[in-house]
């Protein structure tokens, strides 16, 4: 992910979503800071989030196009994300 902020982030907008489960914010701050992730991250401790979007286990990717429409979602990264990057663009 990190890679592809730097490659779309300028058209892309990325957005990390920790879900609070067995973390303290502390060390996710510091998963972070050491993995060198360079997009916004959001603690979500009340879980609102991931009850919005039925997340029923980690890691879930989840892309949402420019209206709302959710285009992929699954617990790997698909192999052609860059595909799946431009397809957003267009």
């Amino acid at each position: 992910m990190v890679n592809l902020n730097k490659k779309f982030g300028d058209k892309i907008k990325f957005i990390g979503i920790n879900v609070a489960v067995n973390e303290k914010i502390e060390r996710v701050k510091d998963y972070i800071k050491s993995n060198g992730i360079n997009f916004p991250n959001i603690f979500d401790q009340d879980k609102k989030i991931i009850k919005a979007f039925n997340v029923m286990g980690t890691p879930t990717h989840i892309i949402i196009d420019r209206k709302g429409v959710i285009r992929y979602r699954d617990s790997e990264l698909p192999e052609d994300l860059g595909k799946h990057m431009k397809e957003l663009l267009n």
